[in-house]
Formats: C-alpha cells, structure tokens, sequence
C-alpha cells in the first residue's frame, strides 16, 4: 500500500448546502487520503467560505478557484494539481462510506493484473442523506464488450466514488471539456476502447444526491450527450464493436437495433429485427418483442404495437415500459381504465416513474392531445434513476 497515494479530486459550484458533508466523508476514511483537492467552479454562494473554514482544522485540503468553465475544466484542474498517483472523484454534494478508501485499496493489493478504474455499487440519497433508493448495481467492464455495455445502458450512474489511475487519465488527457453532459460516461468509453478494464465492487459505498440543482437531472439532457458521444464513434464502428463481442447472433443483433433506434434508422432497424428470429422460451425474447413495438410506434402501427406489449406481459406482468406504453395506447383508443390501471401498476412496480406519472395525469385530467402522452423507448432499469421533470 507504500506506492499508493490517492488524492480526492471534488469539483464544486455553489454546494455550500453540501459541500461540508461531502469533505467530512473523506475525512472519516478508515485509511485516509494524502490530499483533498477542492476546484471551484467560480461560485457566486458561500462554498468557498464554508471550504476555507475547514481548512483551518484539516492542512491537507487544498482550495483551488477557476472562473466557470464546468465541471470537466475542474476535474481535469485537479487532475493537474494532484499528487498522488490515483484520484478519486467526488461530486460536491455527494457522499461516501467511510471504508470506500481501505476496500478499494485492498482489491488493488489483491488484483493480478494492473487495474485502471474501480468503482462500487451506489445508493441514491435526498437532501437529508436520507437513502431513497434500493441498492443500484453495476459490472464489471471490460475491453469491447465494456465499451457495447456502457453505450448501451451506462452502470456506471456517476463519477462520484470512483477511483482511477492517474497515469490513465493523463494517457487520454483527463475529461473532455467541450462535452457538458455525462462526460464522465465518455471518459469511461475511451478507456474502455482503449481495452482497459474498469474493476467493480458490489458493495454500495457511494451516495449520490438527488436534487433539483443536479446538473444532469433531467433525463433528455441526459439522453441527448448520450448521443453525442456516441457520435463521436460512429454507427459502423460501434456495429463492428457490436459483432466482435463473445454473444450469439441474437443478442448482437438485438443490441445494434437499440442503436439504429436511437439513430432513427427506422426502416433498417425494422428489417434487422423481422430476419432475426428469437423463441419464445429464450431470455432475449421480451426485448425482441419491445424494439418490435418501438418502431412501430414510430410507424403509428399502434394496435401493432400493442400485440407486442400483451405478448411481454404475459411472460412478466411487471415489464414496466410495457405497462407504460400499453396504458398509453388504451388511452388513444378511449379505454382510460385499462390505462389508469396499466399506469398505476407501474409507478407500484417503479416508484418515481416519470413518464406512468405524466401519463396517468392527463388521462385523469381528460386530455385529448394525443401527442403529450409520453411512450417510454428504453426498458426500464430494475431500479430507477431519480430525475427531474424536462
């Protein structure tokens, strides 16, 4: 553990409600960190006073300002000014737990070959560090099929908590400040395409705060940088990570209509799906019969659609998206009790389900513009991320 030297890196912009909690949690590691390396983002609160309070008791924090350019230009400012050879990554107004330090130290002392990132499972907490969500669970990442896993459903739901290698994000010169959104996310990809591997813990040690100041708290800005990093890549080239990958046929076919749909490749992706051919006893089998539906939502085939959401729901009841988009399509034919319904078992299944929430409203609110209802085109995750409103 001698050659191990971590400096947290915690990039804040007017978190003085936060940022105290967030420092305290470092502070309390059972093995502590060489350096605290707070980068301000040119706050305009008290952040600052409440950073240089406790500075007066802890010497190794260090208090770094900068006119605001993003969290991306102070991530990559503390990445510069760090010491240590490893930096773990704190958003101001997020929390950890107080063994996060020692257990990441003991899998690297325990790993066979170099690791480059680890991160752990997380929990969602409110305002009041009170946890509201189960556990979210991640993987393990790796090489091209890490790169396919995190395009497809990101595991890795912030940069809070994890530590990386400093050597590596020198290698691919920090984040990317010209990306405002989920950089972080493009941060792990390039690693990733770099066949680099990204070590997990499935242990939840990191808290993220969900609040109505989160920078990436609405889910289409999110969705939206999602789509710009993916084009920084291209459709072909992840189509050729796609089918590189140790699956069957199936599976990376089904895996490239997500990105088809995602580019509104329509008619392609429709042709994709009709040659690939999925069983009803096989586990792709519900995710086949969704793009099916997606893309004929996009085609107004809606009765189409909702054979295919009746087929899901027979083989589970709680396929959220499919309750959601089924109970939609009742709603366009004038059956708002089989909607409310279908909407209501939903958000049971998915408390703070956002798009059941906003439909069931102008169900019960007789709206009758049918383009406000909201289709959901991903398959939910088994626990929900907390989001705002767009």
């Amino acid at each position: 553990m001698n050659d191990i030297k971590i400096s947290a890196v915690i990039p804040t912009f007017n978190a003085e409600l936060y940022i105290e909690k967030a420092i305290q949690s470092i502070l309390k590691q059972t093995v502590h960190v060489n350096e605290i390396i707070i980068i301000d983002d040119g706050s305009v609160d008290q952040t600052c006073k409440v950073v240089r309070k406790i500075q007066n008791d802890e010497p190794n924090i260090v208090l770094h300002t900068q006119k605001n350019t993003g969290a991306s230009t102070a991530r990559n400012n503390g990445i510069h000014v760090a010491t240590g050879n490893w930096i773990l990554f704190l958003d101001a107004d997020d929390e950890c737990s107080e063994d996060l330090v020692e257990t990441y130290l003991a899998k690297i002392n325990e790993a066979t070959e170099d690791i480059s990132a680890i991160y752990t499972a997380y929990y969602q907490i409110n305002e009041h560090s009170q946890v509201i969500s189960p556990q979210l669970r991640g993987k393990r990442l790796s090489g091209t099929e890490g790169f396919c896993d995190i395009l497809i459903r990101n595991p890795i739901i912030s940069p809070s908590g994890v530590l990386v290698n400093k050597k590596q994000l020198n290698e691919l010169h920090g984040f990317n400040t010209k990306i405002k959104y989920v950089e972080d996310v493009d941060l792990w990809v390039r690693l990733l395409d770099r066949d680099y591997s990204i070590e997990y813990i499935d242990r939840p040690l990191s808290f993220i705060r969900r609040h109505s100041n989160n920078t990436t708290s609405s889910m289409s800005t999110s969705h939206n940088a999602e789509k710009l990093i993916m084009d920084q890549y291209g459709l072909n080239y992840i189509k050729e990570k796609l089918y590189k990958r140790n699956y069957t046929i199936e599976k990376n076919s089904l895996d490239f209509a997500l990105f088809l749909i995602r580019y509104k490749k329509w008619k392609q992706c429709e042709v994709l799906l009709e040659n690939t051919r999925i069983l009803e006893d096989s586990s792709h089998y519900m995710t086949y019969c969704f793009l099916k539906s997606i893309v004929y939502i996009e085609d107004t085939r809606f009765n189409e659609a909702l054979a295919e959401y009746e087929k899901i729901l027979v083989a589970d009841v709680t396929h959220g998206a499919a309750l959601n988009n089924s109970g939609v399509i009742y709603a366009m034919n004038g059956n708002k009790e089989k909607a409310i319904t279908n909407m209501e078992q939903a958000m049971v299944l998915f408390p703070g389900y956002l798009d059941a929430q906003h439909n069931k409203m102008l169900i019960e609110n007789g709206e009758t513009d049918k383009s406000l209802y909201r289709f959901t085109l991903r398959e939910l995750r088994p626990v929900l991320l907390s989001y705002s409103t767009d």
